[in-house]
């Protein structure tokens, strides 16, 4: 910023009269100038006797801006100096001080030594019938206004029955008849274009003396905000850049959102606090700031839905734009679905964070930080496919089945769909890992619902999908007896029925005949056969009803080669015959 500073510096030596401070919104231009304007009045280094801040947002008259500079001034001279500046301003106007009946006669005796331009409002508290001296106050008032410094902020947003010609004759007047050093603060780009664009055009040559352009860079703003020293502000720094965020009132939300969580991460790992940043700051900007193209809800949804891994081998042509903006953005912060999300998310729309979920969501972390390590090898691999254009898709492939062979009992459930998804895309048969995956994190695979959970909609391989559908129909109360018995008896049954039913294989249903079950031709005809003949439209439920029939009769024609007697049973009471090879 010390280019601004010089710049203000300069103004003030000069005969310059106003100068423009412009800039995108929110990127600090008040607060510039605000501790600008502060330090060189706490120095004694302005040679003006007062300092005016007007915000014009809603402003809707000349006559409320102009009673505004009066009643906001600060003292920024001398008791002594003011006085003086009183005394002329006295003489100058005596004639309309005269009309006013509480002044006559008295006005140096009154108003000698008073502090910081209260003496006339102090005294018009007192007056009775003030209503019929209102405009001669305000005048009055208006002209005390002298060689005052003075800020005009927020052009942009002024009421609409003010228009910026008003305030630009308004300022030429201060300028040239008051001796005031004026600094107007707004952002040009969002100046109408019809009508006050084209009215501060045709004033500025005449009025303003310098334009200064605030386009403070990331870190700038970033380093206004968070002044002290945090051990991660690397962390915050890139994030801050990535999605250069330039704004210092998002910046202030983002520290606040932060510091809110702070408390939760003593002692812990890195690892959880840098997941938490990353997540929480991309989480506020989207929240915040609102993209055009990546809404907060998008985000949400391509945070649960896709990692950073998921659209390395997909054209941008199938993307939406709020996914093309996610896949950029995910790619380069290697940004994937966080147990944070959630928690991040309900602070930003409530206000509040819930404690004790919170903290055994940190706790089970912490159990798993390893997971998060393991993560890191995956993001070292994916640098060999993103950080060159080597032919190099053999190391990329090694380096992926490395962490996939000696680390698939830390990975998490979306990264490892990542990783195998990109290996089959290029070729590679993944079955083996999706069997060695299911059986390591069997149990938590057992509790995710296949058919209503955010983890199922991030995984893109029907393997794996399939296997944690069998998992979760096995860890059920469903067993071959009772469902063989209800379709009998119901003549129906449920789709969670059928995948039970599908997610057996021969030996299953071969153990079960085995083991002389009651009603055992009953279930197996009127139950389990029911499957063998029937028709469907939805080709998802023809290949189930297959398997089943398939496995069915295939563990009978097992049984019907044990023994001439058991052949004759399966031919005739199941109508299944079969000669044994």
């Amino acid at each position: 910023m010390d280019h601004l500073k010089s710049s203000f510096d300069a103004f003030f030596k000069s005969e310059a009269k106003v100068a423009a401070l412009k800039g995108s919104w929110g990127v600090g231009k008040t607060y510039f100038w605000d501790a600008y304007v502060s330090d060189r009045i706490s120095q004694k280094n302005l040679n003006q006797i007062a300092y005016s801040y007007i915000s014009l947002f809603g402003k809707t008259s000349l006559g409320d801006v102009k009673k505004s500079l009066f009643h906001s001034a600060k003292a920024i001279s001398s008791d002594s100096e003011i006085d003086n500046a009183f005394d002329n301003e006295f003489t100058k106007s005596s004639n309309l001080i005269n009309k006013v009946p509480w002044i006559k006669g008295g006005v140096n005796k009154t108003h000698s030594k008073t502090p910081l331009l209260s003496w006339f409002t102090k005294n018009v508290q007192n007056i009775p019938a003030i209503g019929k001296f209102s405009d001669v106050i305000t005048r009055f008032e208006y002209s005390l206004v002298n060689n005052y410094v003075i800020c005009f902020d927020d052009l942009e947003r002024k009421g609409s029955s003010l228009s910026v010609r008003e305030i630009m004759g308004l300022i030429d007047e201060l300028a040239l008849r008051k001796n005031c050093k004026i600094v107007l603060i707004f952002n040009e780009s969002s100046l109408d274009e019809k009508s006050d664009k084209k009215e501060f055009d045709s004033y500025r040559e005449k009025v303003v003396d310098i334009e200064l352009n605030h386009d403070p860079s990331c870190l700038d703003n970033l380093k206004l905000v968070f002044k002290e020293d945090r051990s991660q502000l690397s962390t915050i720094e890139e994030l801050v850049r990535e999605l250069n965020i330039k704004n210092i009132r998002v910046l202030k939300k983002i520290k606040w959102v932060i510091d809110s969580f702070d408390c939760f991460f003593e002692g812990k790992h890195q690892k959880i606090k840098e997941e938490f940043l990353v997540h929480g700051i991309i989480l506020c900007w989207a929240y915040f700031i609102h993209d055009e193209e990546l809404s907060f809800n998008e985000l949400k949804k391509q945070l649960n839905e896709n990692s950073w891994m998921s659209f390395i081998a997909e054209e941008d042509n199938d993307k939406t734009p709020g996914e093309i903006r996610y896949s950029t953005i995910a790619s380069n912060l290697n940004l994937s679905f966080s147990k944070f999300d959630r928690h991040i998310i309900y602070y930003l729309e409530h206000g509040f964070i819930q404690k004790n979920d919170l903290i055994e969501t940190i706790s089970d972390l912490t159990k798993n930080i390893e997971v998060q390590l393991v993560s890191s090898k995956l993001k070292k691999a994916w640098g060999i496919y993103s950080e060159s254009f080597s032919d190099n898709l053999d190391e990329f492939k090694s380096a992926l089945r490395v962490v996939l062979y000696e680390d698939i009992s830390k990975l998490d459930l979306s990264s490892f769909s990542s990783a195998i998804n990109i290996l089959e895309d290029f070729g590679d048969d993944i079955s083996k890992y999706v069997i060695d995956y299911t059986e390591m994190h069997k149990e938590s695979l057992k509790k995710i619902d296949p058919y209503d959970s955010w983890d199922m909609d991030r995984l893109k391989n029907s393997s794996l999908r399939k296997s944690i559908e069998e998992l979760h129909n096995k860890s059920k109360n469903l067993n071959l007896d009772e469902v063989s018995e209800k379709i009998a008896v119901n003549k129906g049954w449920a789709s969670e029925d059928t995948d039970f039913l599908a997610s057996l294989n021969k030996n299953d249903f071969y153990t079960w005949m085995k083991s002389n079950p009651s009603k055992l031709t009953k279930k197996i005809r009127g139950g389990l056969l029911t499957f063998k003949n029937l028709n469907t439209s939805n080709e998802n439920d023809r290949a189930k009803y297959q398997k089943i029939t398939t496995n069915v009769i295939d563990a009978l024609k097992d049984i019907s080669n044990e023994s001439s007697l058991n052949k004759k049973r399966v031919k005739y009471i199941y109508g299944v015959e079969w000669l044994a090879s």
